[in-house]
């Protein structure tokens, strides 16, 4: 191989200062199987012109500047070697292939804009870099990236911060059927390559951009614990139908709480997605994304649940729906219970253990359609039917919609498993549980036991009777019956008894007072049954007495259980 070496001094003065290869409106070529080795930089300025024919090779140690033409042939090279840094300006010209081949821990850093047709090779010996600072590098349709690895790769950003530059790729117009490709960013110390594999059908300038940023996405879920403090952009160009699996790599010390409990997350118009949330133990993330302009990264899981249902105790025969007395001042107390009471869930302690939950002064003030906090359960359905696994608080609503703790979107469950069946819980009611999975990553079943009860889990040794009928063809359902969670629970065993020993009377009993039983207590408790914010054990409307009917009057030794 031909190898012409340039070395012009500027002058011979101390200051260190080398030549430059200056192009002032001269024509360079280099002819195939040649190369032009210069120690210093090169500048093309306006009016010049460098050809690099063939296989050429433009081997440059300093800085590269082009203003004027630089055209390069499919099998040619850019190169720059060398133990010293260097900037890249290609001007508005692509390059065919750029080679890294530094000799010492430096970058190459990009001062303007770059489009490599063919290849980019991380080949130096030491760690050395492509950063962007604020630009973007454009892979076209056909390039390709190789040799990068843990110190050598494209740097998007400064650690620890957002990054502002950007690594575009072009795909060719057409059916894009798991089209893989590996983009090999990382911010400055650490190494973050994002995989993405599209399934859809390019238009024409289709692409895909993606930048790696070193921080904590801003808009992490509030109580997510696990996590991690990096996340990529991902934003799809021209395509549709798009999807995208993706797998993010991260730096061991990107973790933040249990790493088995980081999932794969995207955010993607203002909410948190979920799909095909997957993770392991050590630094990789997993998940897909069909949104156009998704940020993708590692959070705790939170499944989503769509489900109504009705509490047999605050249940309205007139209205169809449930009253919220505890929400409002129309109680015997003349106080919003749940407002002065409960703005911290029920669920917090033993015997339920939820994740910590609460809400803000004004909350229910703000939503007057809530009746009261409930419990959702998630159990891994490969288990025994009493196995747990996480639990969250909701709230559910007079028309029996259960939402978050927004008071208005559908609640999720924290670190749940994809694959889970729902249990859902109410402090004085027996629980229930779907036969079937009800969570999902982004659409959730929607299941209505106020009227069907076919999705409902039957424990055969119990009976069938897991719901109790609050209505046999009410108005507002069309015809259709409609059921509730069987109330009178108070002690929460998964039995509602009347008599023998550990019942639920006795529960209301000795909280008016043994010796006084035509005594009332007004409040946010348990031993309300029917939820009016007042517990009695004798007079009107009592609670005894509901507890008495559920199990059978002429049968007090009776007792109802849950089949969950």
């Amino acid at each position: 191989m031909r190898k012409f070496t340039f070395t012009l001094l500027l002058s011979m003065l101390t200051l260190g200062m080398f030549a430059q290869l200056v192009n002032d409106g001269a024509t360079i070529t280099i002819k195939p199987g040649a190369t032009l080795f210069v120690e210093t930089d090169v500048t093309n300025n306006a009016t010049g012109t460098i050809n690099i024919e063939g296989n050429g090779i433009l081997e440059v140690q300093g800085n590269l500047t082009n203003t004027g033409n630089l055209n390069t042939s499919s099998t040619s090279k850019v190169k720059f070697t060398g133990a010293l840094a260097s900037n890249l300006n290609a001007g508005n010209d692509s390059i065919a292939n750029l080679e890294l081949a530094k000799t010492a821990a430096v970058n190459v850093s990009l001062t303007g804009g770059l489009v490599v047709k063919n290849n980019l090779d991380f080949n130096s010996a030491s760690a050395s870099k492509l950063s962007l600072g604020t630009n973007t590098i454009t892979l076209a349709a056909a390039a390709t990236t190789t040799g990068a690895d843990a110190d050598e790769y494209i740097v998007t950003g400064a650690a620890g911060v957002a990054g502002t530059g950007t690594v575009k790729k072009n795909y060719a117009a057409g059916a894009l059927a798991s089209s893989l490709y590996k983009f090999e960013v990382g911010d400055a110390t650490a190494y973050s390559p994002l995989e993405s594999t599209i399934t859809g059908t390019a238009a024409a300038s289709a692409s895909l951009s993606v930048k790696a940023n070193d921080i904590t996405h801003p808009n992490k879920p509030a109580d997510a614990d696990a996590y991690i403090s990096r996340y990529w952009d991902v934003d799809a160009l021209n395509m549709s139908p798009y999807s995208n699996a993706l797998k993010g790599t991260f730096a061991a010390s990107d973790i933040n709480g249990t790493p088995a409990d980081i999932k794969g997350a995207s955010y993607e118009a203002s909410a948190w997605s979920y799909a095909a949330a997957g993770g392991t133990a050590s630094t990789d993330v997993t998940g897909s994304t069909a949104s156009a302009t998704s940020d993708f990264t590692g959070t705790n899981f939170y499944g989503k649940v769509d489900m109504k249902l009705f509490l047999s105790g605050p249940y309205l025969t007139a209205t169809n729906n449930m009253s919220a007395v505890l929400n409002s001042t129309s109680n015997p107390s003349g106080t919003n219970l749940l407002e002065a009471s409960a703005l911290t869930s029920p669920y917090n302690s033993a015997p339920f253990n939820a994740s910590p939950a609460s809400v803000s002064a004004g909350f229910f003030t703000a939503n007057p359609s809530i009746v009261d906090w409930i419990m959702l359960e998630s159990r891994d359905p490969s288990l025994a039917s009493t196995a747990t696994t996480r639990r969250s608080s909701a709230f559910i609503k007079s028309d029996g919609t259960i939402v978050g703790l927004d008071g208005t979107s559908a609640p999720t469950i924290k670190n749940a498993l994809p694959t889970s069946v729902i249990g859902i819980y109410h402090r004085n009611h027996l629980a229930i549980r779907t036969k079937n999975v009800g969570i999902s990553t982004i659409t959730p079943p929607s299941i209505d036991f106020r009227t069907d009860t076919t999705q409902l889990y039957r424990n055969t040794a119990l009976g069938t009777t897991n719901m109790k009928v609050l209505e046999a063809a009410p108005a507002g359902f069309g015809g259709l019956t409609s059921y509730g969670m069987w109330d009178g629970d108070i002690n929460q065993d998964g039995v509602v008894k009347y008599n023998l020993g550990s019942n639920d009377r006795v529960f209301i009993l000795n909280l008016v007072g043994a010796a006084t039983p035509n005594a009332t207590v007004n409040g946010y408790v348990k031993e309300d049954v029917n939820m009016n914010g007042q517990a009695k054990y004798n007079l009107g409307s009592n609670d005894r007495v509901i507890i008495l009917n559920n199990v059978g009057a002429s049968t007090p030794n009776a007792t109802v259980a849950k089949h969950n």
